[in-house]
């Protein structure tokens, strides 16, 4: 019954499993970013995301992240400056960016609720 149950476990766990390091495979979690100003972010933001303006996420994106690699999700109030940070980014050698558009539509995408 452990073992089976053990097995279960494995089978869930190991899909969600998307890099290793050092032998250690460990999950590794996106980054999601909202860049709106600082008074669209207090009424209300996805739980979980990081604050950085679009016209400063090249500034900033080292405090958030350091991994070109890894995967970043960005949103604002329309899509417009998301896309804008989202060009900024891969200009600065981010590889695997993606815009969600609005903030409701990242909450729909990330299935993540937004928090105050």
């Amino acid at each position: 019954m452990m073992k089976q149950l053990l097995l279960v476990i494995l089978a869930v766990v190991m899909p969600m499993v998307t890099s290793v390091y050092g032998g250690v495979q460990e999950k590794v979690m996106p980054v999601v970013i909202d860049v709106r100003d600082a008074g669209e972010w207090q009424a209300g933001h996805l739980e979980g995301a990081a604050f950085i303006p679009y016209n400063q996420i090249e500034r900033q994106i080292g405090g958030v992240t350091g991994d070109k690699q890894g995967k970043i999700y960005l949103y604002c109030r329309s899509g417009r400056r998301s896309a804008l940070a989202l060009e900024s980014l891969k200009s600065a050698g981010y590889l695997d960016v993606e815009n969600l558009g609005s903030m409701e539509s990242a909450a729909t995408a990330l299935g993540r609720p937004i928090v105050k």
